[in-house]
């Protein structure tokens, strides 16, 4: 921003960053500082308005806790106490610790680590590989890969959501559209409006589900035999789409087999769903074509059988030939801008990466990053080697189940550095933390639908001392005189760089909010698998994957989407724990650790909340708002008892992130799924007890 803009009211436009959603907003500027903001509203198809977590997104920029200058820790690890200190003593600090821990260990023995946004995980990775590590990590060692490892291990290809423009039937599996993604609800009502089809899987009764034709109210962890439920109805009244199977789909005759015993009657038994509804799906589905399913990133596989139960609910795509279809799932958009980056950089695997051992598939298929949810585990066993150093953008020890532990990990670390917005306790143990800008204070590039590409605005200058954070990754493959053509410029010839397969640049983007149509676009076209078949082993569709079949003796993997009851394979005393425990289903207000901390919505709960059926608190004799006491094989929590009906009787929910009560310290850390090692955070075990009566058992004994 140019100081002549100084001294007057602005409007600026930018895109929301909180979230995943990038909502278009309108931002109020006076003396060089936000004063409000708005949802844009002269956009086509937006509608202008913002979700709690943007409208509360000037107490994001300028909350208390921001980190506004580089800062060193004094004294002990994990007291918190900081000094600040110029980016000339952090760049030399870092650089010299980083390069004499590879000099002493070897490359792999640090770990680069993105965490929450995604804009600038690129520049990350190649980071790591100049530096020589394998082992680049991100938050979704938790979230969206194990999903895209269903989908690959079938088809070959990343993920491909439904073209929900074309379809007449639209089923949203474990995806809670206001909550989880806003600005989608007025798509949702646009489908509604034109006589779409709506099928919705889920344990709640949501305002998603109470829209849809169909509610399939199933309990958490039982997706995988819902999914075989319904291809056993399909086949058996043969509503599946037989050229597509006998031509492009391997192991069709093994998976009938295994599916002819999910009847809608035994379905019923295992997932709660009454048969007649199974039925009632599974023909409208496959009969009122095109159809679409609606995935959600991480829920389906949240469970310790996750990666097989969203392989059993994949398989429907090409069972019901909707997979490369208008209306179903594309493999390609219709039309889109070529970039460079975003999924282009490949992980340097010349050495065993953390993860590979425990979880080989993760790799094979593969994820291009080191799977790390048994991160505190690798660093102090020193497993499979040492772990020494981390370099961290966007940290948050609280993804993990027992966050407690990965603190104590991380405070044995040689050297750990999180560049951050906040300083929050996942920098506790840091010995150095960094400021980064927030999406009002950078410039993003932005990909978008129908060929256009555009650039989120810098609404105002950095706060304090803070810096784009691609611009902190270029300065440290600099000052270690790391070899990275593509880092070693400005950030504005990066983002160019992106932007050079479009045939634009960056100043053609400046003041379209809207976006720019690329120069050079890349057109799909539909059943593209008939020119070049599936990228899989067999070229064909795997119903019965050779890939995890490979790993069948030594690790256990089953080809076919085996279902397997986490109520039967986990070991726990149900007359102890007796109900079911989901952690972290979204709320419209929260968005995991990031919004805690803003004061508007913190108050809408001062703590977290236990979320039961009515009459399940009426059994336990507590009422709502008591303080109650969480615990579970894994550990305990404290929260406040809510009653909320539209929670299945038997489960109790607790959103997670929250240091006044977090329920991730509740899961163990063995309760992994074996193929992804996603943690089982959606069906658990628990038992919950009024705070009191807590007391006077620690008292008797």
């Amino acid at each position: 921003m140019s100081q002549k803009e100084h001294g007057k009211k602005q409007v600026k436009k930018a895109v929301c960053g909180i979230c995943a959603s990038g909502c278009p907003m309108d931002v109020y500027v006076e003396d060089g500082k936000i004063i409000s903001v708005e949802g844009s509203k002269n956009l086509p198809g937006q509608s202008g308005g913002l979700c709690a977590k943007g409208a509360a997104a000037r107490q994001y920029i300028y909350n208390q806790e921001r980190l506004l200058y580089p800062m060193k820790q004094v004294g002990e690890k994990g007291h918190g106490k900081f000094a600040r200190i110029s980016w000339e003593e952090a760049y030399q600090t870092i650089a010299e610790k980083l390069l004499s821990v590879r000099e002493r260990y070897g490359a792999r023995s640090t770990i680069f680590y993105a965490g929450y946004p995604k804009w600038y995980r690129p520049a990350l990775l190649r980071l790591a590989n100049a530096y020589g590590s394998p082992n680049y990590c991100t938050e979704s060692s938790t979230c969206f890969q194990a999903s895209n490892m269903a989908w690959k291990s079938i088809y070959g290809n990343d993920i491909c959501f439904p073209d929900l423009a074309n379809a007449n039937t639209v089923m949203l599996w474990a995806s809670n559209l206001y909550h989880s993604n806003t600005p989608m609800s007025k798509s949702y009502r646009g489908m509604k409006a034109r006589g779409v089809k709506i099928i919705v899987v889920d344990p709640r009764n949501t305002v998603t589900a109470r829209e849809a034709d169909i509610h399939l109210r199933l309990l958490p962890g039982t997706d995988g035999a819902l999914a075989l439920g319904m291809a056993q109805v399909m086949i058996e009244e043969d509503l599946y789409d037989h050229e597509f199977v006998e031509k492009y789909v391997h192991g069709f005759e093994e998976y009938r087999a295994y599916v002819k015993q999910f009847t809608p009657e035994y379905t019923e038994k295992i997932t709660g769903v009454p048969a007649e509804k199974i039925l009632e799906a599974a023909r409208l589905y496959a009969t009122n074509g095109p159809a679409g399913i609606m995935f959600s990133a991480a829920t389906v596989v949240h469970h310790i059988n996750g990666v097989q139960n969203y392989r059993a609910v994949h398989t429907l795509v090409g069972l019901s030939g909707n997979y490369d279809r208008k209306g179903g799932h594309l493999a390609r958009p219709p039309v889109s801008a070529p970039v460079n980056e975003f999924g282009k950089v490949k992980r340097y695997d010349g050495e065993e990466a953390i993860g590979q051992k425990d979880f080989p598939a993760w790799f094979a298929l593969p994820c291009e990053e080191a799977q790390c949810t048994r991160l505190a585990e690798y660093i102090l066993k020193e497993e499979p080697y040492p772990l020494k150093a981390l370099v961290a953008v966007g940290m948050n020890y609280r993804m993990w189940p027992k966050p407690s532990y990965l603190q104590e990990a991380l405070k044995k670390l040689e050297f750990y550095v999180n560049v951050d917005l906040f300083l929050s306790d996942s920098s506790d143990m840091a010995d150095i933390v960094l400021p980064a800008a927030t999406f009002f204070e950078r410039e993003e590039i932005r990909t978008m639908r129908g060929g256009m590409v555009g650039l989120s605005e810098a609404a105002v200058c950095p706060c304090g001392e803070a810096k784009n954070d691609i611009e902190i990754i270029q300065e440290l493959a600099r000052r270690m005189g790391l070899s990275e053509p593509v880092l070693s410029g400005t950030y504005e010839e990066y983002m160019n760089y992106i932007l050079k397969p479009t045939g634009l640049s960056v100043e053609e983007l400046r003041g379209h909010q809207g976006g720019v149509k690329a120069k050079h676009l890349v057109f799909g076209t539909e059943r593209s698998y008939e020119r070049e078949g599936f990228a899989t082993p067999t070229g064909k569709a795997e119903f019965v994957s050779t890939v995890l079949e490979k790993y069948k003796d030594a690790y256990g993997y089953d080809g076919l989407p085996v279902y397997r009851d986490f109520r039967e394979v986990s070991e726990v005393d149900r007359t102890v724990y007796p109900w079911i425990l989901n952690t972290g289903s979204r709320k419209p207000q929260y968005f995991h650790a990031r919004v805690n901390r803003l004061p508007w919505l913190a108050a809408l709960e001062p703590a977290t909340l236990v979320e039961m059926h009515p009459s399940d608190m009426e059994s336990l004799q507590i009422q709502e708002g008591d303080r109650v006491i969480v615990t579970s094989p894994g550990g305990s929590m404290e929260g406040i008892a809510a009653a909320v009906r539209n929670n299945l009787p038997g489960m109790v929910h607790i959103y997670h992130g929250n240091k006044k009560g977090e329920a991730n310290e509740l899961i163990p850390l063995t309760y992994l799924d074996p193929i992804s090692g996603f943690p089982g955070y959606k069906s658990y075990f628990c038992n919950v007890r009024r705070k009191e009566e807590e007391d006077a058992i620690s008292t008797e004994i």
